[in-house]
């Protein structure tokens, strides 16, 4: 039996062979979860810290899945959530995810090429449980000489006030609630990256440019908190990336005049000493007055949604138990290939079933 085909059942309805998949998906799910996390434990050293089997947290969880990309009839051809839209049914299937998530993303982009019937639905269901929306968006605006293809940038020849005005006074059209956005790594993509097409502005130059963003979208949504989010690569910077994330955040409040009301960190997991770091990272952030948020996903080879929530799993186990971070929010998010399906939450290696196994974490 295919995976989507489970997804529609009744739960009433389940055959006693699909629990048995069920029980073997959720065996190997463990598995690789606790394979992630003891690969932590030995680059920490045989007394290193420990996971423990729970933890208090009173952060709110964003989700912001990855809606799919295509409908091709290869499964491998597909990026996404194929069943994105089943999230926002009158009758809910994730209700115990549901009651703890407080914000929903979407990307800018999807916002813009959504078409009316699915924006309403979503913006219905959200409207009815009382939920907020996230917007990842770009914030550069591409020259002619540079920027276009590099990611958070609009391309030259395409309008960055425009395209924010197109997808803002859409949602604003539907009475969407949209709470929050975060720029798309201003700051890495627009000065630092190690990208001939990057346009390498200057950083007041950049704090500027983002600083315009904001008001921009305050014109249509006055009352929308825009926050950062940038790259955690510990060589990446020209100096330590604490430093470097320190500068940058005094750089904007100096040229905005307020600080960014939340920060979010885009780990790099490959680096064993990312736990460290990030810890660090969140501890300067907060020295700076800054709400700091955790983005918690899998990686982009992965080979099935088992592997992707097994990793993401791991992450947070490992980030909040045995690293000790207490981050004011957490974001379970995926750009990514997997995990493909967000639904039944009864299934751990689902997206919603990731926030339900950070449920039980944090209780």
């Amino acid at each position: 039996m295919h995976e989507t085909s489970r997804v529609n059942q009744p739960t009433n309805q389940i055959h006693s062979s699909d629990l048995c998949r069920r029980l073997l998906l959720a065996l190997a799910f463990v598995a690789i979860a606790l394979s992630c996390a003891a690969s932590y434990g030995s680059e920490s050293g045989p007394t290193g810290p420990q996971v423990p089997s729970s933890i208090a947290s009173s952060a709110p969880i964003w989700f912001h899945p990855l809606p799919a990309a295509s409908s091709a009839p290869q499964e491998s051809q597909i990026t996404g959530s194929t069943d994105f839209l089943q999230l926002f049914e009158e009758h809910p299937q994730w209700p115990r995810a549901l009651e703890k998530t407080k914000v929903i993303g979407l990307y800018a982009g999807w916002i813009t090429a959504a078409s009316d019937q699915d924006l309403q639905q979503i913006v219905s269901f959200l409207n009815a449980h009382q939920m907020g929306i996230e917007i990842e968006a770009p914030a550069l605006q591409a020259e002619a000489t540079c920027g276009s293809g590099v990611e958070g940038y609009v391309p030259y020849g395409q309008s960055l006030y425009d395209f924010t005005l197109a997808y803002l006074q859409r949602l604003r059209a539907l009475n969407a609630p949209v709470a929050y956005i975060k720029v798309d790594e201003p700051f890495y993509f627009g000065s630092v990256v190690n990208d001939p097409r990057s346009c390498h502005f200057p950083v007041p130059q950049v704090a500027f440019a983002v600083a315009q963003y904001v008001q921009l979208v305050k014109s249509v949504y006055p009352n929308t908190a825009v926050g950062d989010v940038e790259p955690i690569i510990a060589n990446a910077y020209p100096v330590n990336v604490i430093q470097a994330m320190r500068q940058w955040h005094a750089v904007y409040q100096a040229i905005s005049g307020a600080p960014f009301p939340f920060f979010f960190a885009d780990t790099d997991f490959s680096n064993p000493a990312w736990p460290q770091i990030v810890k660090t990272l969140e501890t300067s952030t907060h020295q700076q007055g800054i709400p700091f948020g955790m983005i918690y996903i899998g990686d982009p080879d992965d080979v099935s949604d088992a592997e992707w929530a097994a990793k993401a799993v791991a992450r947070f186990r490992i980030y909040q138990g045995a690293a000790g971070g207490q981050p004011d929010i957490v974001l379970f998010q995926s750009w990514e290939v997997h995990p493909r399906f967000c639904l039944p939450e009864s299934n751990p290696t689902t997206f919603t079933g990731v926030l339900d196994t950070y449920i039980d974490f944090t209780k």
